[in-house]
């Protein structure tokens, strides 16, 4: 008896000894998670950064410090503060900079290539949380999986357009998970010279913010942008007027605050409330997201995207660049009678039609120029009498043609894949099918990469197609070909490079596909819109 307990506990210190590491900072225990027929190794709630708390409120992150004893690495940490957050302090906190990393549970002797997931929400919610984004299927394929969060809202973007507060403090959190990454992804068994970003939706801009900054260069060595790149600008992740915006907030909480108040006094009086009171004062005036800072030696962004990609001024790393195939049916309410009315408000004023990132040179005439965009989706008739066109003008609209004009540019300087998911699986079910039209809605290729709790694959179709996507980033993530050996029975298909403006992409549905030519009447247009009418530098595409 003595003998089998001695054999119990030697096992379990041995069990334990497997999931210490030391890092600089100091000691870490993870814990051992079991799926249905995987385990893999999790080292959670790890802190990248001091907490941003009072005068580090809008700050950029300050580096962690190191702890003494063992820091207990077993469960996720809070979600950054964000809309949803009042009244809920179990699941989100202003004390938020941490991250997560995510190994193989068996001894691989080499070291892994590491892929480092940055989460989307429009720059306003998200969380690096596994319940939403379980890596397993991709560490499956033997690789590390890193997520972090990084501040949100208000928290993370506010500025007074001065070096008070530069803003953009959300990007610098990601900056700084990504040299934490560098500093300490070896002692997880990760090669620090094969990172390979990736992120979706906001995620996707914030990589593509990353490309074209050369403040990250060397952090990584290929990049994946899904529904999502640097000329990505949406009305509702993009900032018009910061430092208004800022005075704004400020206003809600103390309406004695005036333009006569200095951005120092804005910026004390906002550190200085409870974070609920922030949040509450940024819900009515809820502008966000990335923007030009002032040219300071601790801004991150001083340029505009467009110009650096087309100059070949950015990280010129291998990059998968896509959409799914019906983006606008994830980020509206799309019954038909809902796509009927949006059309209908799109119809009733030429200025709506035009994308908000073109700014019109004072002879164009709004007019000319929305019927012109019309004509290749509809002929030039009202969206409302063509639902398939409207919605392939959605398409373009939000992420379509920036993502696609994106890749057009930057594979004249570093190879580019380009891709469309259009598998309709159990996880789109109901969705509103329009004929001639796509139907996988922005953000529905998540749950063929991640697992997410209440979001079950069923079908054989579906875990084959998550069988392929996961295989398909981590080729890449390893040997920056997605298709490295034609022969491979799961994928059957060698996915071209881009080269000119002719884009060949992959077609990930049922079967994989490379197809070519992909909205090239469009982007003809696209392309004769921008540069006869807009006023150049472009604000994105």
């Amino acid at each position: 008896m003595l003998h089998l307990v001695l054999i119990i506990v030697l096992f379990a210190a041995s069990a334990l000894a497997d999931l210490l590491i030391d890092i600089p900072d100091g000691t870490l225990l993870g814990s051992e998670i079991k799926t249905e027929n995987y385990t893999y190794y999790a080292y959670r709630g790890i802190p990248f950064a001091l907490p941003p708390l009072d005068k580090l409120r809008f700050q950029a992150p300050v580096p962690n410090e190191p702890w003494n004893g063992i820091l207990n690495a077993t469960a996720l940490k809070s979600c950054c503060l964000q809309m949803e957050s009042i009244g809920n302090p179990d699941r989100f906190s202003e004390d938020c900079l941490h991250i997560n990393v995510y190994t193989p549970a068996r001894k691989i002797t080499e070291k892994l290539p590491v892929m480092l997931w940055i989460y989307g929400g429009g720059f306003y919610f998200g969380c690096a949380s596994d319940v939403i984004y379980d890596p397993f299927p991709l560490v499956n394929e033997d690789v590390i999986v890193v997520t972090f969060n990084y501040r949100l809202g208000v928290f993370g973007f506010l500025s007074t357009e001065d070096n008070v507060i530069l803003g953009n403090a959300g990007l610098k959190d990601q900056l700084l998970a990504m040299k934490w990454t560098q500093k300490n992804i070896e002692f997880f068994g990760g090669d620090p010279e094969k990172v390979t970003l990736f992120g979706e939706s906001a995620g996707g801009i914030s990589v593509g913010a990353h490309i074209v900054n050369r403040k990250s260069a060397g952090l990584y060595r290929a990049a994946i942008c899904q529904s999502g790149c640097s000329l990505v600008k949406l009305a509702q992740t993009s900032q018009t007027n910061p430092r208004q915006g800022a005075y704004d907030i400020a206003r809600s909480v103390n309406p004695l605050i005036s333009e006569k108040n200095t951005t120092a006094e804005i910026r004390d009086l906002l550190q200085g409330i409870s974070a609920d009171t922030l949040v509450e004062a940024f819900q009515a005036n809820s502008q966000t997201g990335p923007i030009v800072e002032i040219q300071d030696e601790n801004a991150y962004v001083t340029d505009l995207s467009f110009g650096l990609l087309e100059s070949g001024d950015f990280n010129q790393v291998p990059c998968i660049i896509g959409t799914t195939s019906a983006e606008v049916l994830g980020l509206i309410n799309s019954t038909p009678e809902m796509l009927l009315s949006a059309a209908e408000v799109y119809d009733s004023s030429s200025s709506i039609v035009i994308p908000s990132n073109l700014k019109l040179l004072p002879f164009a005439d709004p007019d000319e120029v929305a019927s012109l965009i019309k004509r290749p989706y509809t002929g030039g008739l009202p969206f409302a009498t063509n639902l398939t066109g409207f919605i392939e003008y959605s398409n373009d609209l939000t992420f379509g043609k920036a993502s696609l004009k994106q890749a057009e540019i930057q594979s004249s300087y570093s190879p580019v894949y380009f891709y469309q998911f259009s598998y309709s699986g159990s996880m789109n079910q109901g969705q509103t099918i329009v004929e001639g039209a796509g139907n996988v809605g922005h953000g529905q290729e998540l749950y063929y990469i991640f697992n997410t709790i209440g979001y079950s694959l069923t079908s054989n179709e579906d875990f084959l197609t998550r069988n392929r996507m996961t295989k398909l980033w981590t080729n890449f993530a390893k040997t920056l070909n997605p298709t490295p050996d034609s022969s491979d029975p799961l994928l059957n298909v060698t996915w071209p490079q881009i080269s000119g403006t002719i884009i060949p992409y992959l077609d990930v549905d049922e079967i994989l596909e490379v197809k070519s030519g992909k909205k090239k009447t469009e982007m003809v247009m696209w392309n004769y819109v921008y540069y006869t009418y807009g006023e150049q530098p472009f604000d994105g595409f």
